[in-house]
Parts: structure tokens; C-alpha cells; sequence
């Protein structure tokens, strides 16, 4: 099993400049056995959600990708996931390239159909649209990027999108393009496009909810004729670990707020160990998970010292 680290959220830090914090952790990961580093995409965080209970500094993603990889060698880096009603897919793409030139060929490209209604409404985006509209929109947008990675010239006319006779240049250094994200646990859409055009899924649940749902992306490549095994089968979870007993007691009590009701794994190395390795057990081969204490980079080191050597052949 590989493991990817989401920054999320961002924290003003000791110097009021939430980069610095990001930085440092970023280059700790470098140096790691991490295989990836994650950001949310995002624009406002006012308080009251899970997981984000006060209101916090949010940086947008490609712009913090971009200073990452220019600060690492290693590390793969990606957006978990684009909220794709945000941008232009033919902006995206660009971005998504430029990303892959300034890394040397170290992206993931996540991509999602949003959900954040208070955020898109409040940058006077428009009125958010309905589930149905939002997931014909991704996959019209994935369309897109793929044409303009793959057609010279690229032209498309959708239903939302359009592309006139471009040339695309330069082109993604990872060929035929960067690997390409659909992060969701719908059953009947996001896993169908999973299997039409992604290289990565990205579901989440306890690891019984996450075997299901592996076994419904592999009866929608069954039935599109795509092999199950181009697709990565990766989950995603929230992670709260202590050294030991008394630590982890002391981190859940201060971190209380920031752990989802659902869906979080909590222990000591060995605890983590065991509860990833039912994930390993029904097909899951890559975890991204955030952890609320991510600036510490004690317990970051902690995990990489600990839990991923005990994984890596899961």
C-alpha cells in the first residue's frame, strides 16, 4: 500500500503565514516514504463544518501545488479534488500542465463535482447547480482536458464546454497525460466515470463500505471493457495518532473538534496499523488521509517511521 498526506486545513501557524507551516511539512514528506502530498481546493472556510469548526485561511490550490514542487524532488503531488465548476476545463488543463512541467512529472490530477454551495454562491460563481447537472458538467470537463492531451488540433462542442481548433503547447511531460483523479463514492456515476477515464479512484467509509464500493467500480469496468486493474483503488480517511495511550487520550481531547463523527481512524502506530490493514484486505492499494495535527511534524515523522514500513506490502 502507498500513502498520500492532505495538508487540510491550514492554520495561521506561529508566524501568521499559513505557507510557512506547509512548507515545512512539505519538505518533511520529501524526505520521507510518503509517496504523495494533497491539497484541498477551496476558497472559504467560515466555521461549522466537520472537520472545520472555526473560520480558517484557505489558499488556492494550484498556486501552493506550484511553490510545492518547486521546493521537492520526490513527492507526488495533487488537488484532492478540483471542485470542476470553479474553472474553464481548457484553464484547468493548462494549470494541470504547467503543474506537471514545474514538478518534472510528479502530479496527480484530482478532480470532483463540488460541493462547497456557500462558497461558489458567495464568489458570485452563480447559482450552484443540482448533483445531476454538476456530474454531467465533470465529465463534459474531462472530455475537454483529455481532447486538448490527445487531438492536435482539439475541438469539442458540449453541452458546457467548447474548444475551437487548439493547438495545445506544451504538453504534459507524463504521457499520454497526468494520472487522472475522480474522487466520490457515487455508485452509479462517479464510479462509472472512475472507470471511463480515470487512472485513480478515491472513495471513503470504514473498510467494509470501501470493499463494496471497489466491487461496484469493478462491475462498471466489467461492463465498459476496461481492465480493474488500470485503476487504482484508493480511500480516503481522517487520521488521529498518538505515541501512546496517554498521548492519543490528550490528542483527542484537543482535538476534538476537528475529527469527523464518521469515518476516522484513531489509535497508537500499531492500533493505525491494524485498522489500515483491513482497508489492505479488501483491495485497497493507496490511502490519502489528513491528519488535524499535520503541523506537527513529529507525528508525521511518527507515521512514516511506524506505520508505513508495516504497510508497504499490504
Amino acid at each position: 500500500m502507498k500513502f498520500g498526506l492532505q495538508i487540510n486545513p491550514y492554520f495561521p501557524g506561529p508566524t501568521g503565514n499559513p505557507w510557512d507551516s506547509v512548507a515545512e511539512v512539505t519538505k518533511v514528506v520529501d524526505d520521507g516514504p510518503y509517496d504523495s502530498l494533497w491539497v484541498y481546493d477551496h476558497f472559504l472556510y467560515e466555521g461549522g463544518y466537520p472537520g472545520h469548526p472555526h473560520p480558517e485561511p484557505v489558499m488556492e490550490c494550484f498556486t501552493i501545488l506550484g511553490a510545492m514542487a518547486a521546493i521537492t524532488r520526490r513527492v507526488r503531488l495533487g488537488q484532492l479534488v478540483l471542485g470542476i465548476p470553479y474553472r474553464n476545463p481548457a484553464a484547468t488543463a493548462k494549470m494541470a500542465v504547467t503543474l506537471d512541467l514545474i514538478s518534472k512529472g510528479r502530479t496527480i490530477l484530482g478532480v470532483g463535482a463540488g460541493w462547497h454551495r456557500r462558497e461558489y454562491e458567495a464568489y458570485g460563481w452563480g447559482t450552484f447547480e443540482s448533483p445531476g447537472v454538476r456530474m454531467r458538467r465533470l465529465e463534459e470537463a474531462i472530455k475537454v482536458m483529455l481532447a486538448l492531451w490527445s487531438e492536435r488540433p482539439a475541438s469539442f462542442e458540449g453541452e458546457f464546454y467548447r474548444l475551437d481548433n487548439v493547438q495545445e503547447n506544451p504538453m504534459p511531460l507524463q504521457k499520454p497525460h497526468p494520472p487522472i483523479m475522480v474522487g466520490g463514492s457515487g455508485e452509479k456515476v462517479t464510479l462509472r466515470l472512475v472507470a471511463q477515464y480515470a487512472q485513480f479512484c478515491n472513495v471513503s467509509g470504514d473498510a467494509e463500505a470501501v470493499g463494496r464500493l471497489f466491487g461496484i467500480l469493478r462491475e462498471h469496468c466489467d461492463r465498459l471493457g476496461r481492465p480493474y486493474g488500470e485503476v487504482t483503488k484508493s480511500a480516503y480517511t481522517s487520521i488521529i495518532m498518538g505515541r501512546d495511550e496517554a498521548d492519543l487520550a490528550t490528542k483527542q481531547e484537543r482535538l476534538a473538534e476537528f475529527i469527523p463523527k464518521r469515518g476516522s481512524l484513531i489509535g497508537t502506530p500499531q492500533q493505525i496499523v491494524d485498522q489500515i490493514g483491513e482497508y489492505a484486505r479488501v483491495g485497497c492499494e493507496y490511502l490519502v488521509f489528513r491528519m488535524p495535527d499535520w503541523t506537527d511534524v513529529e507525528t508525521v515523522q511518527l507515521f512514516a517511521e511506524r506505520v508505513i514500513p508495516a504497510l508497504g506490502d499490504a
